[in-house]
């Protein structure tokens, strides 16, 4: 069977968009007290956590929380069921890229000799940001939830584009929360 050339062009292509976009996936994890009956919070308030680097990212921060609480069916109040803090963190990660190209060697005297190729590696910083949401119960002033959305981070991005990826990362760390939406169901 004979493919034609750019039928592997778009195919490499593909592979290449689709682990990209793995890469750089916001990674999510969450826990909670599981004797809890989160259906009982209606009412919630935010706290001062660790507040993020720039005050509009802050600022985008606090509305998605807010938005993926509403949906659940909290309301804000002065009188909360439960209080939420958000941790905020920018850090660098060390990416090592290694490519070779060549052969593997020849076999000679005594085993194994010499090479016929070249390989390199590049260590690159990478941002990355960390985002940790805790959900207090405030009669007892125990934690029930938290969540920990990591992500890289864009370099310049615009403010529609933070703005964006701020609102997906908060509902994918909220997809971890016990109570779903209003209308939708656990999967």
């Amino acid at each position: 069977m004979t493919r034609h050339p750019l039928t592997a062009v778009l195919a490499i292509a593909l592979a290449g968009l689709v682990a990209g976009t793995a890469v750089f996936a916001v990674t999510v994890k969450s826990d909670y007290d599981k004797n809890v009956d989160f259906k009982k919070f209606k009412t919630f308030a935010m706290k001062k956590g660790t507040e993020a680097p720039t005050p509009f990212a802050q600022e985008r921060i606090i509305a998605a929380v807010k938005n993926e609480l509403k949906a659940r069916g909290l309301a804000e109040s002065e009188n909360p069921d439960v209080f939420v803090y958000t941790h905020a963190k920018v850090s660098t990660e060390k990416r090592v890229d290694v490519t070779s190209f060549g052969y593997g060697g020849y076999p000679g005297w005594g085993g194994w000799g010499g090479s016929f190729g070249t390989s390199s590696a590049m260590v690159t910083d990478v941002p990355m940001g960390t985002l940790i949401v805790d959900i207090v119960d405030a009669k007892t002033d125990q934690l029930v939830w938290r969540g920990i959305g990591s992500d890289t981070l864009l370099t310049n991005p615009t403010p529609e584009k933070s703005e964006k990826r701020i609102n997906k990362g908060v509902a994918k760390l909220f997809t971890k929360y016990p109570v779903m939406p209003a209308g939708e169901k656990k999967k």
